[in-house]
């Protein structure tokens, strides 16, 4: 189940990604790294920010799937209104064996 306020955000990330003219459907593996700047300065816990955005990238063709990640870096930035998340996806070349 995927609530309103969920479909909202994936469509969101679908109109980023066709505005920013993505390559779509990277099938190698992959590292992320995520920079969350949070719209106030409550506490978060950085891990529960990870789902939502793996899943709408992969929703908007992306990714062929958010298994890919054999790397995924997360940083807490400052807050800033509205907040907002830096999105970098980098292929691994040469192979990793997630170690």
């Amino acid at each position: 189940f995927i609530s309103e306020t969920g479909k909202r955000y994936r469509r969101a990330v679908a109109l980023i990604v066709r505005q920013q003219r993505l390559k779509l459907s990277l099938s190698g593996r992959m590292a992320i790294k995520i920079i969350a700047e949070p719209p106030d300065k409550r506490r978060r816990d950085l891990d529960n920010i990870l789902k939502a955005p793996l899943d709408a990238l992969t929703n908007a063709g992306v990714l062929i799937d958010d298994e890919q990640f054999d790397e995924i870096n997360i940083v807490r930035g400052q807050p800033v209104p509205g907040g907002r998340l830096g999105v970098k996806i980098y292929e691994i070349r040469g192979g990793n064996d997630g170690a």
